[in-house]
C-alpha cells in the first residue's frame, strides 16, 4: 500500500498469480508465424509495383529514351507500333497475300519494337490487334478495316522492303520513320500510267489467246474486247457498281461480241476461244491462292469471305455468258447455238510458239499489275516454266488437267519462295504471273455453254448439252482452279524452310522473327 508523503513512488510488487499466467509458453503456430515475419517480410505496395514492372514487356530505345531498368510502354507508343503493324497487314491483305502472312508479319513487327505479348485476329476485311502490358497497365486494342482491293505489286515490294528493315535487323528503323515511309508508299502514284497497264492487260489477253490455240483473229478480238471491258470495269467501279454486276456485264460483252463476229464471218476461228480468253482475264484478279492458303493455315473466316467473292464473281460470269447465248439463240436460231457449242480440243504443247506466248503473258500480266521493272524478266520466266511443266505433265506423263496444273503450280510456288532470297522481290508477283495462263477459261466456258443449251435439242451437236453435264464441267473447272491454288500453297510450305537456309546469315533471334512474305 502506498502512503502519500512517504518518499517516491515505488513500482508495486507484481502479483505472483498474474506473473505465472503471463509467463506461460506460446503455441507452436504462434512461434512459426513470428519467425516468418522476421525472416520473410511482407512486401509493400512499392515492392509490388516494382515486381510488376519487371514482368511487363519493354520497348526498344528507338521508342523510349534510355532509362535504368525495364519500363512499361505508354498508350501513345503502343498505339504507334500497333498502327504501323495494322497498316502493313492491310497492304498485304489488299494485294492478295494470305492471312497467315499478314498475321506473322504483324506479330514480328510488334516484337521487333519490344512488344512481344500481342494477339492478332484477322476476319476477312477486319484486322484486330491487342497488346498486353502485364498487370501494371491495361491492354491496348485497335482495329482496322481493309476497304479496298488492288493489284499494285510495286507497293507490295516497297512494303516488303520496309518489313525487312524492321524485322531482319537488330536495330530496326524508328517507328516514326517507318510510318512515314509506309504512308508515302501507300499514297504514291502507280509506277506506270494507267494506259500502260490497260495496254498490257489487252496484250496479255492476246498472248493467252495464242496460248490456248487461237489465231490472229482471236488475238485481235481478245485485245480489243479486253480493253473495252477493262475501261468499262473502271468506270463502273468509280460509280460504286458491285463486282457481281461488273462481271455480268463483262461476260455479256465478251460473249455477244464473239458470237456476233463469228456469225458475221469476221471471225474465222471458234468464238469459244475469244470467250475463254475473256473469262481468264476476268478471273485473273481473284484471290484464289489467298483463299486456299487461308483455309489451310487456319483462317476459316477469311477463307470463307474470299470464297464468297470468288463464287459471286464466277456466278456473274455464268449469268452473263448463259443469258447472252440464250438471247442470241432466240434471235439467230440454231446457228448461234451451234457456234456456241464449237469447242476445240485444247492439248497444251511445249513448243517454241507456246513458250514465247506464256513468257509474254507472264511479263504483260506483271506489267498490268504494276510490278517492279526488275521483276518483269523473272515473271516472264515463271510463265514459261509453268506452262512447260504443265504441258509435260499433261501431254507426256498423262496426269490430266487437274493434277498437271496443280503440279506445275506447286513447282512454281517452290521456285518463287527460293528466288526472292536472291532477286529481292515478293514471291506473290512471280506466282500470280505464272499461274494466270493456267486458269481453266476454256473448260469454264464449256460448262457455261452446256448450261445455256439445255433443252435445245434441234441440232445433233447439242445432244451433250444438259444440266448435269454442264454442272459437272463447271465443277471440274472449279477443281482445276483450286488445284492450282493448293499446288502453290504446297510449294510455299516446302520452300519456306528451305528459303531460311538460303537467306543470308542472321542472328537466331532475327531468324525466328522473320515472317512469311508469300
Amino acid at each position: 500500500m502506498k502512503i502519500p508523503g512517504l518518499g517516491p513512488r515505488d513500482t508495486p510488487a507484481p502479483d505472483p498469480d498474474v506473473e505465472e499466467v503471463e509467463s506461460q509458453p506460446v503455441g507452436v503456430t504462434q512461434r512459426a508465424r513470428g519467425s516468418l515475419r522476421r525472416h520473410v517480410p511482407i512486401p509493400t505496395a512499392e515492392d509490388l509495383r516494382r515486381r510488376a514492372a519487371l514482368d511487363a514487356p519493354t520497348v526498344r530505345e528507338n521508342l523510349l529514351p534510355a532509362v535504368t531498368g525495364p519500363q512499361v510502354a505508354d498508350d501513345a507508343l503502343v498505339l504507334r507500333v500497333l498502327d504501323l503493324a495494322l497498316r502493313i497487314g492491310e497492304v498485304q491483305l489488299a494485294t492478295g497475300a494470305g492471312a497467315a502472312a499478314a498475321h506473322d508479319t504483324m506479330l514480328a513487327i510488334a516484337g521487333a519494337y519490344g512488344l512481344p505479348t500481342c494477339d492478332v485476329d484477322i476476319a476477312f476485311s477486319t484486322i484486330t490487334m491487342c497488346c498486353h502490358r502485364g498487370v501494371e497497365a491495361g491492354p491496348v486494342t485497335t482495329m482496322r478495316n481493309v476497304r479496298y482491293r488492288t493489284q499494285d505489286y510495286t507497293r507490295l515490294a516497297t512494303v516488303d522492303a520496309l518489313i525487312k528493315e524492321i524485322v531482319d535487323t537488330d536495330s530496326p528503323v524508328s517507328s516514326s520513320e517507318a510510318l512515314t515511309r509506309l504512308s508515302t508508299a501507300v499514297a504514291a502514284n502507280h509506277p506506270y500510267p494507267r494506259w500502260v497497264a490497260g495496254l498490257s492487260r489487252s496484250f496479255f489477253a492476246s498472248a493467252v489467246a495464242v496460248l490456248i490455240g487461237g489465231g490472229l483473229g482471236v488475238a485481235v478480238a481478245a485485245f480489243v474486247l479486253t480493253g473495252i471491258v477493262w475501261g468499262l470495269a473502271r468506270w463502273l467501279g468509280r460509280h460504286g457498281v458491285p463486282m457481281f454486276f461488273q462481271q455480268v456485264l463483262g461476260g455479256v460483252l465478251v460473249t455477244t461480241s464473239a458470237l456476233g463476229l463469228a456469225s458475221s464471218g469476221l471471225l474465222l476461228d471458234s468464238p469459244s476461244l475469244v470467250v475463254a480468253t475473256g473469262l481468264i482475264v476476268l478471273l485473273s484478279g481473284l484471290s484464289l491462292v489467298g483463299l486456299v492458303q487461308d483455309a489451310i493455315t487456319g483462317f476459316p473466316l477469311t477463307a470463307a469471305g474470299r470464297a464468297v467473292e470468288v463464287v459471286l464473281a464466277s456466278a456473274g460470269l455464268l449469268v452473263g455468258v448463259v443469258v447472252s447465248i440464250k438471247v442470241l439463240g432466240q434471235i439467230g436460231g440454231a446457228a448461234v447455238f451451234s457456234l456456241a457449242q464449237d469447242l476445240p480440243e485444247l492439248t497444251p504443247q511445249a513448243d517454241v510458239r507456246s513458250l514465247i506466248a506464256a513468257a509474254a503473258a507472264g511479263v504483260l500480266f506483271a506489267l498490268s499489275a504494276y510490278a517492279p521493272l526488275l521483276s518483269l524478266p523473272v515473271a516472264g520466266l515463271s510463265g514459261a516454266v509453268a506452262w512447260a511443266l504443265y504441258a509435260y505433265a499433261f501431254g507426256t506423263v498423262g496426269l490430266g488437267q487437274v493434277v498437271a496444273s496443280a503440279a506445275a503450280a506447286g513447282a512454281l510456288g517452290l521456285i518463287a519462295m527460293l528466288m526472292p532470297a536472291r532477286a529481292n522481290m515478293p514471291p506473290l508477283v512471280l506466282v500470280i504471273a505464272g499461274i494466270t495462263p493456267l486458269l481453266p477459261g476454256l473448260l469454264l466456258y464449256t460448262g457455261f455453254s452446256q448450261l445455256a443449251t439445255v433443252g435445245e435439242s434441234s441440232n445433233a451437236q447439242l445432244s451433250n448439252g444438259s444440266l448435269a453435264t454442264g454442272a459437272v464441267t463447271i465443277l471440274l473447272a472449279l477443281t482445276v482452279s483450286l488445284g492450282i491454288a493448293a499446288g502453290v500453297s504446297f510449294g510455299e510450305q516446302i520452300g519456306w524452310p528451305v528459303s531460311r537456309i538460303w537467306r543470308r546469315p542472321l542472328t537466331p533471334t532475327v531468324r525466328r522473327q522473320r515472317p512469311r512474305i508469300f
